[in-house]
């Protein structure tokens, strides 16, 4: 069992890094204009998503009554949002093929699907908000899948 701030607190560091991650693959391929079309798109909805977050934190701060501690492995978790700060250290490095391989893994990683579900479960009032936060992480990941078969890239 884990505080529901020290679940929202890793998951607003991994949209951050989500958002950073995009921005830098965008600058990294300025010269592929659909590539960096999409990494520019995806680090602005990314932006929305770490505004979800941050307002629920908020929503919890005000409101710590309503929030039940929620049952959740914190390491699986905070390991996800490592690997995340490695593969921002490392984005620029990344060929196209490898920058959409990552991000398509990072969107559909298990550890942030958890935890929201566990949020959800914990206060079913977030779960709509939630829910879209999950439905914007598979349209993400559909576009990654999209450019890299356009490409002819494998991705699993």
């Amino acid at each position: 069992m884990a505080e529901i701030q020290s679940v929202l607190r890793p998951l607003e560091q991994f949209e951050r890094l989500m958002h950073e991650i995009y921005n830098e693959l965008a600058d990294a391929f300025v010269e592929d204009a659909e590539a960096a079309g999409l990494f520019s798109r995806l680090a602005f909805e990314e932006d929305s998503h770490l505004r979800q977050v941050q307002f629920l934190r908020r929503l919890v701060r005000q409101n710590t009554a309503h929030f039940g501690n929620v049952e959740i492995d914190l390491d699986v978790l905070m390991r996800e949002v490592e690997e995340l700060e490695k593969a921002l250290e490392a984005a620029r490095r990344f060929s196209l093929h490898e920058a959409l391989v990552i991000a398509i893994q990072f969107e559909g990683g298990v550890a942030e699907l958890h935890a929201r579900q566990a949020i959800a479960k914990a206060n079913p009032d977030v779960a709509r908000t939630l829910g879209n936060l999950h439905a914007g992480d598979e349209r993400h990941r559909n576009a990654l899948i999209e450019l890299a078969s356009r490409r002819g890239f494998r991705t699993s």
